[in-house]
Formats: C-alpha cells, sequence, structure tokens
C-alpha cells in the first residue's frame, strides 16, 4: 500500500535557523522555547516562566559574544499584583466554600423531596386534606433545590472566571518565576536563550476519510495552544523523552494546521445505513511513524460520520474503530 507524507518528517535544518527572534516547538508533553536577544552595556536580563523544568536553562553566545558571567535569581514582585492576587484567591476560596455549602443543601432537599412523595396519605382531624399537604411540602422541597441548582451555577461560573483571572495574573507578573542576568564582555552582543516548559504542548487531531475501496486518506493536524504573536511554531510527535529521534516540523498558525498525510490499508469495513449510517473497519499503520493518540473524525464517501477517540497506532499495528455509533 502507498505510504506519503504531505508535510515528511525530513532531516530539516535547526529550528532555530528558521526562527526571527522567538521559537516554540512544542511535543505531546511540553515545549522548548528559544529566544535570540541582543544586550546593551554588556548586561541583559531575561524573564523566565515559573513551570520551566529545573536545569533547563541553556544561554549560547552568537557570533562573537563572550558570555562572562550569569546569576539566576528571584522574579521581583509587584506589591499591586500581589494584591490582586490575594483577592482573587480569596474570592477562589469563597466560593469553593459556597460550592460546598450548596452541595449539601442538595443532599438535603432531594432527601425532603423523596420523603415527602413516599409519604402515604392519612387524613385526620388536624390534616383534612393529606394531600395537599403531601404536595405542599414536595413543591417546597423542589422549589429549594431549584434556587441551589441556580446558585451553584451561578457560582461555578465566578469560579472559572475566577480561576482565569488568577492564571493570567499570574502569568503577567511572572509569579513564582525568576530573572537570569547575564553579563558579557563587551558593550554589546546577541546571545540565544531556551528552555523547557511544561504547560505548553500540542494535541493531535486526525481526519480518517474512507472511500470504501479498501484504503483510508488519515490526515494529522495539531492542535495548537495560545502562542506568542510572531512566533516560529514547530510541533515534534512525541514526548520531550524521546525528541532526539525525531525531527521538528514547522507549522502555520491556522487553526489545525496540518502535520501529515498518510494511506493505509481498510479491512474488514461494514457499512449499516440504519437507523443512521454508521461504518466499522480496520486498518494498519504501514508507515513508519508512530502516530500518538488524539480525536479523530470519520468521513466515509465525504460523509460526516461523527468523531471518536483515537488510541494511537505503532508502526505496523493495526486498529479497530467503529465510526457513528
Amino acid at each position: 500500500m502507498r505510504f506519503f507524507l504531505a508535510l515528511c518528517f525530513v532531516c530539516l535544518p535547526a529550528v532555530s535557523a528558521l526562527a526571527a527572534d522567538k521559537t516554540v516547538t512544542l511535543y505531546l508533553d511540553g515545549a522548548r522555547v528559544e529566544r535570540n536577544m541582543t544586550a546593551t552595556k554588556g548586561y541583559l536580563e531575561v524573564a523566565l516562566p515559573a513551570d520551566m523544568q529545573g536545569d533547563s536553562l541553556r544561554i549560547k553566545p552568537l557570533g562573537r559574544t563572550f558570555i562572562d558571567r550569569v546569576e539566576i535569581v528571584a522574579a521581583p514582585s509587584n506589591p499591586k499584583r500581589a494584591k490582586e492576587l490575594a483577592r482573587l484567591a480569596e474570592r477562589k476560596d469563597q466560593l469553593e466554600d459556597r460550592l460546598k455549602a450548596l452541595a449539601t443543601r442538595e443532599e438535603i432537599f432531594t432527601a425532603a423531596a423523596k420523603s415527602q412523595s413516599g409519604k402515604a396519605p392519612r387524613k385526620s382531624k388536624s390534616n383534612p386534606e393529606p394531600l395537599a399537604a403531601i404536595r405542599q411540602g414536595t413543591d417546597f422541597a423542589i422549589a429549594q433545590l431549584e434556587t441551589v441548582y441556580h446558585a451553584r451555577r451561578k457560582a461555578e461560573k465566578e469560579l472559572k472566571s475566577v480561576e482565569n483571572r488568577l492564571e493570567i495574573e499570574k502569568k503577567a507578573g511572572n509569579i513564582g518565576g525568576s530573572v537570569a542576568r547575564i553579563w558579557l564582555k563587551g558593550k554589546s552582543g546577541r546571545v540565544g536563550i531556551s528552555y523547557l516548559v511544561s504547560d505548553l504542548r500540542w494535541i493531535p487531531s486526525y481526519d480518517f476519510r474512507l472511500s470504501g475501496e479498501g484504503e483510508a486518506e488519515v490526515s494529522q493536524r495539531a492542535s495548537l495552544p495560545l502562542l506568542p504573536k510572531g512566533a516560529t511554531i514547530a510541533v515534534v510527535p512525541t514526548v520531550l523523552a524521546e525528541a532526539a529521534t525525531m525531527a521538528p516540523v514547522v507549522v502555520g498558525v491556522e487553526p489545525l494546521p496540518p502535520i501529515a498525510a498518510y494511506e493505509f490499508p481498510v479491512e474488514k469495513g461494514q457499512f449499516s445505513a440504519s437507523p443512521q449510517p454508521y461504518f466499522s473497519f480496520s486498518c494498519r499503520n504501514n508507515s513508519q511513524q508512530k502516530l500518538p493518540a488524539g480525536e479523530a473524525a470519520c468521513y466515509l464517501g465525504g460523509e460526516y460520520l461523527g468523531k471518536i477517540r483515537f488510541q494511537g497506532l505503532a508502526p505496523g499495528e493495526t486498529g479497530a474503530f467503529v465510526c457513528g455509533r
């Protein structure tokens, strides 16, 4: 069977040579950040993020630059930002406590509603209309539950907003981060800085396009995180620990940029048209590349059949799939 790559993993030049001043190379479990920076008056400071992996910082002299000394110090704090972070953290704690209290109230009124609806009506002098009393008690418990649900949705929405703002403030203020102080010999010079981070990664996405004629066209795409503008972006379809075995692929900034394309043999194809079309099949990875796990969209004869969770395929491995059910 034929196999081809749209953007093949051939020996590319080093990614840093392709970048203007900043390159982000994304892996399945992290990223490598590279920056070229110019020092003035023989000195340069570089902010390093809190999630930088320990001992991953590298500083390389460019051209005739000579690095004299490097110091790593904690990032300076901003009193105004620290106050805002404290306020947001306090509000986050309050909302989490509120959600716990609402969960308890939900349990109480759920039990009350079940208790009221399960009561046997008993008429007495003090309770001449037992059904009306039971209905009233049930309606009250349900009304309280509706209030709880409304309050919970409101608290959850605000909590998500507060958590997002906390994350933004921490990154903007480089909270928990550090600063590299770099002294050079001479009044000017350029250095290349690189380090590894844990909170940036790419997620594989696939299109399985089947014609029903024994082959599947498989397109591999990259779901990218929010990245700095103007940076060169590259992806590597493996984890950091195995990065030495694969070359990076430079991608565009459009949504779901293509990484590679394959044609795999299809076996045991079975189509059902009722009540809604679905297709089950097996296909074998006849390439030399390991396909990491991700989400996959299925198409049969151009018709979209839904998405599946693709568990990944090693070279030579066969996987079974059901699309549309």
